[in-house]
């Protein structure tokens, strides 16, 4: 692990900056090029209070520590950071000793003790997954698994939207015109129709939302016949959604709707009575908020009574830190609602709850097609199931072209075509709109899912080959350039791994495994591994199980398939 050479070089710098090792330690970095050091640390602060120029500083540094850094073999001054290279050798044994336990790699007890509510997926009942919903999905996994691998205790919450007015618009369409349609054939895609159709209908007879509006009033108050018409919804729409989270490999351990805490949004209304938050405005209860939060204020109910997003919303994480016990509550949602939960969090804070500073909205951006942003209620959209669909199809044609004899095509399709899915989507900043580039998603070659995917093939291949049992232990040095870059990169999972999960960014993983990839290729390219003199080749053999193994635990957290052949 990194942190083990970190806190050597902190240990000896801490006298000669006056600062504690954790402190120090905190700032080293990873150099941009490799030649001028595994670890730097910036000398620019302490320049400016020495009144002195940072390469003077940094020089200045070099000479009193060369020598004197347990493991480190060389010490440069570059510009204003000090540069430290780890001791061949002593890199080399780190690496094998992280190795040894494969299922530890990238874990750490930081959130030992600690548990996580994590809102992620979500989709809205009667509608088909979209696009959307499947960046809201991958995303939400793989901050699961990097929480998981931190120590943290996870609840993942499918907080679907099977509640609000739509479903009085849903209700009434199939009240007057269910017996146009066979539900029994495809059912979500006729609930879809009808929805669509509402609208249409409604830019024509504006009374239509009136009527919607009113039949929604009804099932808050307990009209036994639109009830079972939207559990029936519920009910048709779960079964489209459990294949596809199959498909993924999507796993929540609680799916609790909107519509669970109606009879918990007294409460709420009662708790801001009680610090006399709501205000009257226009008919309708709202929270103000101060002119400095610069927001206009949260609605809590509107002034025909009707509960709203942000009502539910308080009472869930009320809910999910007073009853399922969180002490971080994420919320996997796109930048859209930005605003929406800067006042719900805000209006916890008005309640005086200090854990609202524990609630966090994990935002992200869009993806970008050529037919532009999606809107169901005018029947475009480019659905969940359709991408995936799409990225089997043409992985499959890669396979007939490249590889025809494979076994197992379909499965390896597959799993070759939801790793590139998924692999795209989080090679992304979260925060960014994503491109999407069919040719450059399923690519051999490129920054891609199926290429960090071939690299683990190519490992498993190799050991194949070689047919022996690959020890860690009496290995000869491995010195070369290549060797070298490739264990460094190996050392450093355990930070990547941790700070992926830090900032909630898992494109930190994914940038990180094809880096590996990279580097395991020019390894591959430059030096021979079967073959060469048994010891060497003993070495050489080890450092692909490492890699192996690695690349294994990054893709697992990153929820792709791992697929042993292509």
């Amino acid at each position: 692990m990194i942190d083990v050479f970190k806190r050597e070089i902190a240990q000896a710098l801490s006298p000669a900056l006056n600062k504690s090792a954790d402190e120090i330690s905190r700032l080293i970095e990873k150099p941009k090029i490799l030649d001028h050091g595994h670890l730097a640390y910036p000398v620019f602060s302490l320049a400016k209070e020495k009144r002195m120029p940072p390469p003077a500083v940094a020089a200045e540094l070099a000479q009193q520590l060369t020598g004197k850094i347990k493991n480190i073999s060389e010490i440069n001054a570059v510009s204003g950071f000090l540069n430290f290279k780890i001791d061949p050798q002593a890199l080399q044994n780190e690496v094998f000793r992280e190795v040894q336990q494969p299922e530890k790699l990238g874990r750490t007890e930081e959130g030992k003790g600690r548990r996580i509510v994590i809102d992620f997926s979500s989709p809205n009942v009667a509608k088909p997954m979209h696009v959307g919903h499947l960046r809201a999905t991958v995303i939400g996994q793989s901050i699961k698994n990097l929480a998981l691998s931190q120590g943290y205790e996870v609840i993942a919450v499918n907080h679907i939207g099977d509640w609000g007015s739509q479903f009085g618009k849903l209700a009434w369409a199939m009240q007057n015109w269910g017996a146009d349609y066979d539900f029994s054939v495809e059912p979500m895609k006729k609930l879809v129709e009808l929805y669509v159709r509402f609208h249409s209908e409604a830019e024509k007879d504006p009374e239509l939302e009136k009527k919607g509006a009113e039949t929604f009033r009804n099932l808050e108050q307990g009209d036994a016949e639109i009830e079972k018409l939207w559990k029936k919804v519920i009910d048709y729409s779960f079964k489209d959604y459990n294949r596809l989270y199959a498909l993924l490999g999507t796993q929540h351990d609680a799916v609790i709707g909107e519509s669970f805490y109606n009879d918990k949004l007294d409460d709420v209304v009662q708790r801001l009575e009680k610090k006399q938050l709501i205000k009257e405005s226009e008919g309708a209860q709202v929270v103000f908020f101060e002119e400095t939060e610069k927001m206009p204020p949260c609605l809590i109910k509107k002034s025909d009574g009707a509960s709203i997003y942000a009502t539910r919303d308080l009472a869930a994480a009320i809910y999910r830190k007073e009853v399922q016990k969180a002490d971080v509550l994420l919320y996997l949602v796109g930048q859209e609602q930005s605003l929406h939960f800067k006042q719900v969090f805000k209006v916890l804070d008005l309640l005086g709850y200090d854990w609202a500073k524990d609630c966090h909205h994990i935002s992200f951006g869009l993806y970008q097609f050529k037919d532009g942003k999606m809107s169901t209620r005018q029947g475009r959209v480019i659905l969940f199931e359709d991408v995936i669909n799409k990225a089997i199809e043409m992985v499959s044609k890669m396979i007939e072209e490249k590889n025809p004899d494979l076994e197992e095509k379909e499965k390896i399709a597959k799993e070759v075509a939801i790793g590139a899915v998924v692999f795209h989507d989080l090679l992304n900043d979260r925060v960014k709109n994503v491109e999407f580039d069919w040719d450059r998603i399923i690519s051999l070659d490129g920054d891609s899912g199926p290429y960090v995917q071939y690299t683990r093939v190519r490992c498993q291949s190799l050991m194949k080959k070689y047919n022996k049992n690959i020890s860690f232990e009496n290995l000869s040095l491995m010195g070369s350039l290549e060797e070298q870059r490739l264990m460094f990169t190996i050392l450093q999972f355990q930070d990547v791994v941790s700070g992926s999960y830090r900032i909630f960014k898992p494109n930190i993983l994914a940038q990180y495994l094809l880096e590996l990839s990279g580097n395991f290729s020019s390894f591959y390219n430059k030096c021979r591994i079967l073959g060469e003199d048994p010891k060497v080749e003993q070495s050489r053999m080890a450092l692909v199980s490492a890699v192996d193994r690695v690349l294994i635990q990054g893709m697992k957290l990153l929820n792709m398939p791992i697929p042993n052949a292509m």
